[in-house]
């Protein structure tokens, strides 16, 4: 048996479609991948009912219905920006390869979009503090300026409850 894992497009959490089977045209969100059986499962479609005997006393008998699964072949990726499903093609930018929508060239990988945002943010700010000093930035520097400029959020204060208000006041 070939030990080797098949390399699968599609992701958890991607919107994909169905082409083929009694829920062609569905669009669901894929809630599992096994790249080893080429298979996902996907929101809402195939349901199968699995049966689930009692085993010792107080258990009820019963009938679970969950998700079944489907092979890969039989889905397509729905692109965020287009809204169409489409095939996906891969780009490499950065030394990071990422998928992206074969019709519109919308990158479907939503971390390296993240990623990509705060890469530029934090360029911007090491670019407005070496402009305010005038004095170009080492490379070392600017990951060190852009960190210490770039606002975090505040942590919350605890309110004080109406219990401890109370013991407050008899004091």
């Amino acid at each position: 048996m070939n030990n080797t894992v098949n390399k699968v497009n599609v992701r958890v959490g991607d919107s994909v479609v169905i082409l083929a089977g009694n829920y062609k045209g569905k669009k669901g969100k894929i809630i599992a991948v096994n790249p080893e059986k080429n298979t996902c499962k996907v929101e809402g479609v195939n349901i199968v009912t699995k049966h689930k005997k009692m085993r010792k006393q107080g258990e009820k008998s019963e009938l679970k219905k969950m998700e079944g699964s489907i092979n890969i072949s039989n889905v397509q990726i729905v692109c965020s920006k287009c809204g169409k499903a489409t095939r996906i093609g891969h780009k490499v930018e950065n030394d990071v390869k990422h998928r992206v929508c074969q019709k519109c060239g919308n990158v479907l990988d939503k971390k390296f979009v993240k990623a990509k945002a705060k890469d530029e943010e934090v360029k911007e700010v090491a670019e407005k503090t070496a402009t305010a000093t005038k004095k170009p930035l080492q490379r070392r520097e600017v990951k060190h300026v852009a960190e210490s400029t770039i606002k975090k959020p505040a942590a919350k204060k605890a309110e004080p409850t109406a219990t401890t208000a109370a013991k407050t006041e008899e004091k």
